[in-house]
């Protein structure tokens, strides 16, 4: 049972971080590509990043420690499978779906039929590139097997075989051809450059990007400085320093401040292609404001410790959240303190002279 739960486990976990990671350039490229962003395709794009980690799990994992190794051996006949399923007794149906020599060429064509299935529906290519990537994908795996992990194993501790290559790349071309009888013609959907509400969902992904541009880039900064260090160091990663600290936090607290002073909007609700299109208050004021009581303020109470700021932070944080839900357009408390209106930027670029 641990063969089947450790890759699993490993493929959800790792395959949520990936899509954590990608999930700012998704957004930004969803708005610009297609005009908004969906509640399936967002989730078949996690299930893509858990499926792509599966692979590898799946076809690597247990890894055994590097003094227990046994050698595998190497499988180059094509069709060797055949001989193997009539060596086992085939004289009944039970038998046959008992096969251990069915079970294996029938896991490997059922393991890529999704990758077949993905090409076709999330990149839009046809049988034949989704074919070519489920021989390239399994190919790689197959030669990552053969070299023993790119050379940190002596010998490949997993057998490479010839049938695996083609019965991966054949359930590719089956989930390729499934595809075809889920795709749905897409008529009368609203081009990707055509206004859409500002809806609820809409407001809360920009927050969510704007609080990941923050986190993320801290994250990243600290992790690149530690492993920098280590290279260069004994191998040990530390904690980062204050200058490495600041650092995280400086670059894109001055990046949302120039976006808000300047356009009136964050980085995040930029991203979701929202504008601030009007300010009741003189434009310099009304934008100190919407990124003091915005994103702004939650990144310096964050940071900046002085009595009840705690207390502050969380009373900024539960009233946001409460007028993003009650106010009109879900502008949220930062529009309404500043007097701004915010609009899709399609609407403002239509509507402009």
């Amino acid at each position: 049972m641990s063969s089947f739960v450790l890759p699993a486990f490993v493929a959800v976990l790792v395959g949520c971080g990936i899509a954590v990671l990608a999930f700012v350039p998704f957004v930004a490229i969803s708005y610009r590509r297609r005009g908004g962003l969906t509640f399936w395709r967002t989730l078949i794009w996690l299930a893509a990043a858990i499926y792509a980690m599966a692979l590898w799990t799946y076809t690597l994992l247990p890894v055994p420690p590097a003094d227990e190794v046994t050698c595998a051996a190497v499988q180059l006949v094509p069709f060797q499978f055949v001989t193997d399923i009539l060596s086992f007794d085939t004289g009944s149906v039970r038998a046959m779906m008992t096969n251990p020599a069915v079970l294996q060429v029938a896991l490997n064509v059922i393991l890529f039929v999704p990758l077949g299935w993905f090409v076709r529906q999330l990149a839009g290519r046809g049988i034949v590139v989704a074919t070519i990537t489920g021989l390239a994908a399994s190919a790689l795996i197959e030669v990552t097997q053969i070299t023993g992990i790119w050379g940190i194993y002596s010998c490949a501790y997993r057998v490479f075989d010839v049938d695996d290559l083609m019965m991966n790349t054949f359930g590719a071309f089956l989930g390729s051809l499934a595809s075809l009888l889920l795709l749905r013609r897409q008529e009368g959907l609203q081009a990707p450059d055509a206004p859409r509400p500002l809806t609820l969902i809409r407001r809360l992904t920009g927050i969510l990007c704007d609080l990941l541009i923050w986190g993320l880039f801290g994250w990243t900064v600290a992790l690149a400085v530690g492993v920098i260090a280590a290279v260069l160091g004994d191998g040990t990663i530390t904690e980062p320093g204050q200058i490495v600290t600041f650092i995280g936090f400086a670059l894109p607290f001055a990046a949302q401040l120039f976006s808000v002073l300047s356009r009136g909007a964050t980085l995040g609700e930029r991203l979701v292609l929202i504008a601030a299109v009007h300010v009741r208050a003189p434009v310099a004021v009304g934008r100190v404001l919407r990124f003091l009581f915005g994103i702004g303020g939650y990144m310096l109470l964050s940071q900046w410790t002085f009595p009840l700021s705690g207390l502050l932070l969380f009373f900024l944080v539960v009233v946001s959240a409460v007028m993003v839900f009650t106010t009109r357009r879900h502008r949220g408390l930062a529009c309404v303190v500043s007097g701004t209106e915010i609009d899709d930027v399609r609407a403002t670029a239509a509507s402009a002279p």
